[in-house]
C-alpha cells in the first residue's frame, strides 16, 4: 500500500502547483491547474488505477499528453 505521501492529491490546489512548477516547467495558474486535473484523470483512465503517485510514470504521461502543450510556462 502506498504511503499517503506518494499519492497526488488532485484536490489541492498547492499540490497541482509543485507538479506544474517542479515537475513539469509550466506556470502555476488555474488553466494549467485544470489542464493537468485531465491529464491526471486520463492517465488513472489509462492505466486502471484509482489513484495516481508521484513517480516518473506520471511525469513522463503528463509531458506526452495533448493537453501539455496548451499549458502555459512561467
Amino acid at each position: 500500500m502506498p504511503n499517503d505521501g506518494d499519492l497526488i492529491n488532485f484536490s489541492q490546489e498547492h499540490e497541482l502547483n509543485y507538479i506544474l512548477h517542479t515537475h513539469l516547467q509550466r506556470s502555476q495558474s488555474q488553466a494549467n491547474r485544470e489542464l493537468l486535473l485531465k491529464i491526471g484523470s486520463d492517465y488513472k483512465s489509462a492505466k486502471k488505477v484509482a489513484r495516481a503517485k508521484h513517480e516518473k510514470a506520471f511525469y513522463d504521461y503528463a509531458k506526452a499528453h495533448r493537453a501539455f502543450g496548451q499549458m502555459t510556462r512561467p
